[in-house]
């Protein structure tokens, strides 16, 4: 027991644990011509591999949401509904598919991130007037705090529904530049480490 005229050193067991929510890193975004394409998704995607490294440098949890396209032919789910190249989910990365707009409508989803609670929860995708907004104030509704990092969350050819998207989330979640993430490096986590055996969850 420390005498209450010390001050204890701050320890990784001090700090919030971080997640992030991977949402829709899906190829039919960057694809021209696909119906959920829009020419700034290239640019959301490197921030989203930007992001997506050092979460993965510094041991985060990593949640990879994806959507199933309602065209369900094997030729266009893998070409479309593939993960983007350079973003795909690691074996250690847990993969929960959906067909609703938020990723809590997947029941397998909302349990793992029922343990986020009190954790700093961030998320990036596609795309921010329909799935994000819709996954954020999920998330808000399960109790978890979360930051949206605008460089790495598309918002689509709709600029007037991208702004009034933000005005809705702006009281409820944080909106921060993906840029001005703080790293953590060195502040190593043993728990998180222990994930790194676990397998591919492919949950439908």
């Amino acid at each position: 027991m420390y005498p209450q005229s010390l001050t204890r050193t701050p320890t990784w067991r001090s700090l919030p644990r971080r997640w992030l929510i991977c949402l829709d890193l899906q190829r039919d975004y960057v694809v021209p011509g696909r119906p959920r394409y829009a020419p700034g998704n290239a640019a959301v995607a490197e921030a989203c591999a930007r992001v997506l490294g050092q979460a993965r440098d510094e041991s985060w949890n990593i949640v990879h949401s994806q959507v199933r396209a309602d065209d369900t032919s094997g030729r266009s789910r893998e070409l479309f509904d593939a993960p983007i190249e350079g973003l795909r989910p690691l074996i250690t990365e847990p993969v929960f598919f959906r067909t609703g707009l938020s990723a809590f409508a997947n029941p397998a989803f909302a349990a793992e991130l029922r343990r986020a609670r009190g954790d700093a929860v961030y998320l990036i995708g596609f795309s921010l007037a329909d799935t994000c907004l819709a996954t954020a104030l999920a998330g808000v509704d399960a109790g978890l705090s979360l930051t949206l990092l605008e460089e790495a969350v598309g918002a689509g050819d709709g600029a007037d529904a991208a702004r009034i998207a933000r005005t809705i989330l702006k009281p409820f979640v944080r909106i921060r530049p993906s840029l001005r993430l703080e790293s953590r490096r060195g502040e190593s986590r043993p728990e998180h480490r222990g994930r790194e055996s676990r397998g591919l969850e492919v949950v439908s």
